[in-house]
């Protein structure tokens, strides 16, 4: 799942970023990590911040410039605007916040690959297309936080401020990064899936008739 996840990511990025909010959102951090680099530098000279030595400073001061850098392009939006407007249910919704899937949607997302029903088969390629927007676009804002968190920890360990346990916390939310990728696989499979089911012959009435219906009549009824 992992590696059908990645494919889907490497084709929906050029899809789902817009390439000029990217670099405006890449100029900026990286002003900033110069401004950080050359901060750090003349503390380090003032005050011996990084540590001692020849080698550790550079090498804490290299990654507290990077992880703040990335920790300032994650802040930026970097996604297309939605163009139609998606919507789950008749409504509008965010995809790059709310990746939810209907309940007929849910288990074909699960570990265990269930068959599509011809009945499901519209709700699911019409979900998983939001929900592999959505993970896309929280997959490209928290691969730069949390890479910057992983950066500051390293570089707070080599400084010898934390213990090795410490790095833990970070590696917990780097890991969370493999799991959205799963999910993306997942959606793909379950996307593949309801390509290869034929449409319901008739199409699916899901509108309410007889007897629960609307007793409203239109002239000439």
């Amino acid at each position: 799942m992992f590696r059908l996840g990645w494919q889907v990511l490497r084709e929906r990025i050029p899809t789902v970023v817009d390439p000029a909010r990217t670099r405006r959102a890449a100029w900026i951090a990286a002003a900033c990590s110069v401004v950080v680099l050359v901060g750090a530098v003349v503390l380090q000279l003032a005050f011996g911040w990084a540590g001692t030595g020849a080698v550790r400073p550079v090498v804490v001061i290299a990654l507290v410039s990077l992880g703040l850098g990335s920790i300032v392009f994650s802040g930026f939006r970097t996604d297309r605007p939605l163009d139609p407007a998606a919507t789950i249910n008749g409504r509008q919704v965010r995809p790059d916040w709310q990746m939810s899937v209907r309940w007929s949607v849910q288990p074909y997302l699960a570990r265990r690959q269930l068959p599509v029903t011809p009945e499901d088969r519209a709700a699911v390629l019409t979900d998983v297309g939001l929900l592999q927007r959505g993970l896309v676009r929280r997959l490209t804002r928290l691969a730069p936080l949390l890479g910057g968190v992983a950066l500051l920890g390293i570089a707070a360990f080599a400084r010898s401020d934390v213990r090795p346990i410490a790095l833990l916390w970070a590696a917990v939310y780097v890991c969370t990064l493999p799991d959205l990728v799963v999910r993306l696989g997942r959606s793909e499979r379950a996307r593949l899936a309801a390509l290869a089911v034929d449409p319901p012959a008739g199409g699916v009435d899901t509108g309410k008739h007889g007897v629960d219906g609307s007793k409203v009549r239109l002239p000439g009824d």
